[in-house]
């Protein structure tokens, strides 16, 4: 687990670091879920496309090409619709 030190302004407010954004996805205006578990703060991002975050990315797999000694896998070969959703965690 990746961890960034940020620091609070005098609004409360807390920068979101560049390179996280990025992975997440996360852009200016993008709604995000606070919740309280103990002493620690979790952000989940809300992606209200989660459908089509998913096609999305299950195209960009099936376009990529791996080689590995010389073999060259194809991802529609080893992964369906349904490891991908069950990778991101919805049915």
């Amino acid at each position: 687990m990746a961890q960034y030190k940020v620091k609070i302004d005098k609004q409360g407010r807390i920068v979101i670091p560049s390179e996280v954004r990025k992975i997440l996805g996360l852009k200016s205006n993008s709604e995000l879920l606070l919740n309280i578990k103990k002493n620690t703060i979790i952000l989940e991002p809300i992606h209200e496309d989660i459908d089509q975050l998913v096609d999305d990315w299950y195209e960009k797999m099936l376009k990529m090409k791996i080689k590995a000694g010389g073999l060259e896998i194809k991802p529609s070969l080893w992964m369906d619709e349904e490891y991908v959703k069950r990778k991101l965690g919805i049915d």
